[in-house]
């Protein structure tokens, strides 16, 4: 899965997918505000059960396809200036 700098490995799947951040919310019952904190690593998903399997569902994988960290990607190398 090519992800562009710094990019999540969950928004890599996101994007392999075809689903939108504002899916996942709305599928999770909770609001893309949400989403968007996770991807952008100032929040960790704190997910039921139930709401991640609806998340498998919607992406079409297993538990163990997800991402551990969903935040953006802090080993992708800076480019030096």
């Amino acid at each position: 899965m090519k992800q562009t700098r710094h990019e999540s490995e969950f928004m890599s799947l996101l994007r392999v997918k075809d689903k939108s951040p504002e899916e996942v919310a709305t599928v999770l019952g909770i609001s893309p505000r949400a989403v968007y904190y996770w991807l952008s690593g100032s929040r960790e998903p704190r997910l039921t059960i139930k709401q991640t399997q609806a998340l498998c569902s919607l992406l079409e994988c297993s538990v163990h396809d997800l991402p551990v960290y969903f935040g953006p990607n802090k080993n992708a190398e800076t480019p030096s200036i």
